[in-house]
Protein backbone atom coordinates (compact mmCIF):
# COMPACT_ATOMS: atom_id res chain seq x y z
CA UNK A 1 0.00 0.00 0.00
CA UNK A 2 0.82 3.40 -0.99
CA UNK A 3 -0.96 5.81 -0.32
CA UNK A 4 -4.27 6.06 2.57
CA UNK A 5 -5.25 2.91 5.29
CA UNK A 6 -7.68 1.34 3.28
CA UNK A 7 -10.02 2.36 5.45
CA UNK A 8 -12.34 5.53 4.31
CA UNK A 9 -11.98 9.00 6.63
CA UNK A 10 -10.63 12.43 6.04
CA UNK A 11 -7.27 12.89 7.87
CA UNK A 12 -3.51 13.41 6.15
CA UNK A 13 -3.11 9.20 6.19
CA UNK A 14 -6.57 8.40 4.66
CA UNK A 15 -8.64 8.51 1.21
CA UNK A 16 -11.69 8.50 0.60
CA UNK A 17 -13.11 7.42 -2.67
CA UNK A 18 -9.71 7.84 -4.65
CA UNK A 19 -10.73 8.39 -8.35
CA UNK A 20 -7.82 9.08 -10.34
CA UNK A 21 -3.77 8.80 -10.00
CA UNK A 22 -0.72 10.11 -10.88
CA UNK A 23 2.59 9.36 -10.97
CA UNK A 24 5.49 11.88 -11.25
CA UNK A 25 9.29 11.32 -12.55
CA UNK A 26 10.10 11.70 -8.56
CA UNK A 27 7.52 8.70 -7.78
CA UNK A 28 5.78 10.61 -5.86
CA UNK A 29 1.56 10.43 -6.05
CA UNK A 30 -0.82 12.69 -6.68
CA UNK A 31 -4.76 11.09 -6.03
CA UNK A 32 -7.99 12.88 -6.81
CA UNK A 33 -9.73 12.43 -3.12
CA UNK A 34 -13.04 12.67 -4.35
CA UNK A 35 -15.16 12.31 -1.87
CA UNK A 36 -12.74 14.56 0.41
CA UNK A 37 -13.06 17.10 -2.15
CA UNK A 38 -9.23 17.40 -2.15
CA UNK A 39 -5.89 16.13 -4.08
CA UNK A 40 -3.98 14.44 -1.76
CA UNK A 41 0.59 14.75 -2.32
CA UNK A 42 1.96 11.41 -1.60
CA UNK A 43 5.95 11.74 -1.45
CA UNK A 44 8.02 8.78 -2.57
CA UNK A 45 8.13 6.29 0.76
CA UNK A 46 5.55 8.58 3.13
CA UNK A 47 3.31 7.50 5.08
CA UNK A 48 1.60 10.55 4.53
CA UNK A 49 -0.23 12.57 2.37
CA UNK A 50 0.10 16.36 1.90
CA UNK A 51 -2.60 18.38 0.83
CA UNK A 52 -2.17 19.93 -2.45
CA UNK A 53 -5.74 21.19 -3.90
CA UNK A 54 -8.69 21.85 -2.35
CA UNK A 55 -9.61 22.31 1.41
CA UNK A 56 -11.18 19.34 2.08
CA UNK A 57 -14.76 20.49 2.72
CA UNK A 58 -17.40 21.02 -0.61
CA UNK A 59 -17.93 24.53 -2.60
CA UNK A 60 -17.25 25.79 -5.69
CA UNK A 61 -15.34 28.95 -4.39
CA UNK A 62 -11.40 28.86 -6.28
CA UNK A 63 -10.26 27.06 -3.07
CA UNK A 64 -12.73 24.25 -3.12
CA UNK A 65 -14.30 21.43 -4.99
CA UNK A 66 -17.45 19.31 -4.82
CA UNK A 67 -16.20 16.33 -6.20
CA UNK A 68 -12.58 15.71 -7.85
CA UNK A 69 -12.48 12.98 -10.71
CA UNK A 70 -10.08 13.48 -13.07
CA UNK A 71 -6.19 14.28 -12.92
CA UNK A 72 -3.20 15.75 -15.08
CA UNK A 73 -0.16 16.90 -14.17
CA UNK A 74 2.40 18.89 -16.21
CA UNK A 75 6.37 18.85 -15.76
CA UNK A 76 6.20 21.88 -13.92
CA UNK A 77 3.98 20.36 -10.93
CA UNK A 78 1.27 22.75 -12.10
CA UNK A 79 -1.91 20.07 -11.86
CA UNK A 80 -5.28 19.60 -13.95
CA UNK A 81 -8.28 18.96 -11.52
CA UNK A 82 -12.07 17.84 -13.33
CA UNK A 83 -14.16 19.35 -10.46
CA UNK A 84 -16.66 17.34 -11.85
CA UNK A 85 -20.11 18.31 -9.90
CA UNK A 86 -19.15 21.80 -10.29
CA UNK A 87 -18.75 21.26 -14.34
CA UNK A 88 -15.20 22.72 -14.45
CA UNK A 89 -11.50 22.40 -14.78
CA UNK A 90 -9.03 23.84 -12.24
CA UNK A 91 -5.29 24.52 -12.67
CA UNK A 92 -3.14 24.71 -9.79
CA UNK A 93 -0.14 26.00 -9.32
CA UNK A 94 2.20 23.96 -6.80
CA UNK A 95 1.81 25.19 -2.98
CA UNK A 96 -1.09 27.37 -4.26
CA UNK A 97 -4.02 27.95 -2.47
CA UNK A 98 -6.53 28.81 -4.72
CA UNK A 99 -7.24 27.31 -8.40
CA UNK A 100 -7.38 29.08 -12.10
CA UNK A 101 -10.31 28.09 -13.95
CA UNK A 102 -9.14 27.11 -17.51
CA UNK A 103 -12.25 25.05 -18.74
CA UNK A 104 -16.04 25.26 -18.46
CA UNK A 105 -18.00 27.68 -16.54
CA UNK A 106 -19.28 26.28 -13.80
CA UNK A 107 -22.18 25.57 -14.72
CA UNK A 108 -23.74 22.90 -16.66
CA UNK A 109 -23.98 23.38 -20.31
CA UNK A 110 -23.18 22.14 -24.01
CA UNK A 111 -21.75 24.91 -25.95
CA UNK A 112 -18.33 25.15 -26.40
CA UNK A 113 -17.47 26.94 -23.43
CA UNK A 114 -19.36 24.48 -21.00
CA UNK A 115 -18.97 21.35 -19.74
CA UNK A 116 -21.62 19.21 -18.41
CA UNK A 117 -19.94 16.43 -15.80
CA UNK A 118 -16.65 16.52 -16.70
CA UNK A 119 -14.45 13.13 -15.74
CA UNK A 120 -11.48 12.32 -16.94
CA UNK A 121 -8.31 14.00 -18.53
CA UNK A 122 -5.57 13.98 -20.76
CA UNK A 123 -2.63 16.40 -21.16
CA UNK A 124 -0.74 16.94 -24.24
CA UNK A 125 1.88 19.06 -23.07
CA UNK A 126 4.20 19.64 -26.04
CA UNK A 127 0.87 21.08 -27.71
CA UNK A 128 -0.75 22.69 -25.07
CA UNK A 129 -3.92 20.61 -25.43
CA UNK A 130 -6.10 19.98 -22.63
CA UNK A 131 -8.79 16.63 -23.55
CA UNK A 132 -11.39 16.54 -21.49
CA UNK A 133 -13.89 13.27 -21.06
CA UNK A 134 -17.54 15.73 -20.83
CA UNK A 135 -19.17 12.62 -19.57
CA UNK A 136 -23.01 14.27 -19.69
CA UNK A 137 -23.02 15.83 -23.18
CA UNK A 138 -21.56 12.56 -24.44
CA UNK A 139 -18.04 13.96 -26.34
CA UNK A 140 -14.43 14.58 -25.65
CA UNK A 141 -13.48 18.34 -25.77
CA UNK A 142 -9.83 20.01 -26.64
CA UNK A 143 -8.94 23.18 -25.32
CA UNK A 144 -6.06 24.98 -26.16
CA UNK A 145 -4.41 26.01 -22.88
CA UNK A 146 -3.69 29.78 -22.29
CA UNK A 147 -6.20 30.62 -25.01
CA UNK A 148 -9.86 31.38 -25.21
CA UNK A 149 -11.70 28.98 -23.13
CA UNK A 150 -13.44 27.67 -26.21
CA UNK A 151 -13.44 24.51 -25.98
CA UNK A 152 -13.36 21.89 -29.95
CA UNK A 153 -15.34 18.65 -29.65
CA UNK A 154 -12.58 16.57 -31.07
CA UNK A 155 -14.53 12.69 -30.57
CA UNK A 156 -18.72 12.33 -29.98
CA UNK A 157 -20.69 15.06 -29.74
CA UNK A 158 -24.01 14.29 -31.70
CA UNK A 159 -26.12 12.68 -28.89
CA UNK A 160 -25.81 9.93 -26.44
CA UNK A 161 -25.87 6.67 -28.61
CA UNK A 162 -24.33 3.84 -30.37
CA UNK A 163 -23.50 5.35 -33.39
CA UNK A 164 -19.94 5.30 -34.56
CA UNK A 165 -20.25 8.92 -34.25
CA UNK A 166 -21.63 8.95 -30.81
CA UNK A 167 -20.20 8.24 -27.14
CA UNK A 168 -22.52 7.68 -23.82
CA UNK A 169 -20.74 8.51 -21.27
CA UNK A 170 -17.36 8.03 -21.53
CA UNK A 171 -15.61 8.54 -18.77
CA UNK A 172 -11.82 8.41 -20.03
CA UNK A 173 -9.80 9.58 -22.44
CA UNK A 174 -5.69 9.38 -24.10
CA UNK A 175 -4.11 10.34 -27.08
CA UNK A 176 -1.66 8.77 -29.22
CA UNK A 177 1.75 10.66 -28.62
CA UNK A 178 2.84 9.64 -32.14
CA UNK A 179 -0.43 10.13 -33.97
CA UNK A 180 -2.21 12.61 -32.57
CA UNK A 181 -5.32 9.42 -32.73
CA UNK A 182 -7.65 9.47 -29.82
CA UNK A 183 -8.80 6.63 -27.52
CA UNK A 184 -11.84 7.09 -25.87
CA UNK A 185 -13.12 4.49 -22.82
CA UNK A 186 -16.83 4.81 -23.91
CA UNK A 187 -18.20 3.74 -20.67
CA UNK A 188 -22.30 2.83 -20.85
CA UNK A 189 -21.14 1.87 -24.41
CA UNK A 190 -18.97 -0.57 -22.78
CA UNK A 191 -16.52 -0.32 -25.41
CA UNK A 192 -13.19 1.35 -26.69
CA UNK A 193 -13.94 3.97 -29.27
CA UNK A 194 -10.32 5.21 -31.78
CA UNK A 195 -10.61 8.25 -33.57
CA UNK A 196 -8.39 9.66 -35.98
CA UNK A 197 -7.47 13.18 -35.76
CA UNK A 198 -10.43 14.90 -37.91
CA UNK A 199 -12.44 12.05 -38.14
CA UNK A 200 -16.21 12.38 -38.15
CA UNK A 201 -16.83 9.28 -36.73
CA UNK A 202 -14.76 6.59 -34.46
CA UNK A 203 -14.34 2.77 -34.77
CA UNK A 204 -14.72 0.26 -32.23
CA UNK A 205 -11.58 -1.58 -30.92
CA UNK A 206 -12.15 -3.18 -27.46
CA UNK A 207 -15.40 -4.23 -26.69
CA UNK A 208 -18.83 -4.70 -28.36
CA UNK A 209 -20.93 -1.90 -28.97
CA UNK A 210 -23.73 -2.02 -25.91
CA UNK A 211 -22.64 -5.85 -24.64
CA UNK A 212 -21.44 -6.07 -20.94
CA UNK A 213 -20.01 -9.29 -20.32
CA UNK A 214 -16.49 -10.64 -18.43
CA UNK A 215 -15.22 -12.53 -21.13
CA UNK A 216 -11.70 -11.36 -22.29
CA UNK A 217 -13.64 -9.70 -25.43
CA UNK A 218 -16.19 -7.60 -23.28
CA UNK A 219 -15.74 -4.81 -21.73
CA UNK A 220 -18.57 -3.86 -18.38
CA UNK A 221 -18.61 -0.15 -17.67
CA UNK A 222 -14.82 0.88 -18.49
CA UNK A 223 -13.96 4.41 -16.78
CA UNK A 224 -10.45 4.76 -18.11
CA UNK A 225 -8.18 3.74 -21.10
CA UNK A 226 -4.47 4.52 -21.08
CA UNK A 227 -1.38 3.52 -24.00
CA UNK A 228 1.86 2.01 -22.68
CA UNK A 229 4.69 4.01 -22.99
CA UNK A 230 5.59 2.29 -26.29
CA UNK A 231 2.35 2.48 -27.23
CA UNK A 232 1.86 -1.43 -28.33
CA UNK A 233 -0.67 -1.80 -25.35
CA UNK A 234 -3.56 -0.56 -24.32
CA UNK A 235 -4.77 -0.92 -20.72
CA UNK A 236 -8.47 -0.58 -19.80
CA UNK A 237 -10.23 -0.42 -16.00
CA UNK A 238 -13.06 -2.33 -16.13
CA UNK A 239 -15.53 -0.46 -12.79
CA UNK A 240 -18.15 -3.53 -12.84
CA UNK A 241 -15.78 -6.06 -13.79
CA UNK A 242 -13.24 -5.47 -10.97
CA UNK A 243 -9.94 -5.65 -13.57
CA UNK A 244 -8.09 -4.06 -15.83
CA UNK A 245 -7.09 -5.35 -18.74
CA UNK A 246 -4.37 -5.33 -21.69
CA UNK A 247 -4.80 -5.10 -24.71
CA UNK A 248 -2.06 -5.38 -28.03
CA UNK A 249 -2.66 -2.74 -30.58
CA UNK A 250 -2.26 -4.32 -34.43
Amino acid sequence: MVAGTGVSGNSDTQLNGPSATHVDASSNIYVTDSSNARVMLWLMNSSTGILAAGTGTYGSTPSTFISVSGLAVDSLGNMYISDYSNHRIMKWAPNATNGTLVAGTGVAGNSNQQLNLPYGLYLDESNSYLYIADSSNHRIQRYQLGNAMNGTTVAGGNGQGTGNQQLNTPFGVCVSKNTGAIYVADTFNHRIQYWIPGATSGVTIVGITGISGTSSTLLYSPPSVVLSQNETYLYVSEMSNNRVQRFMLI
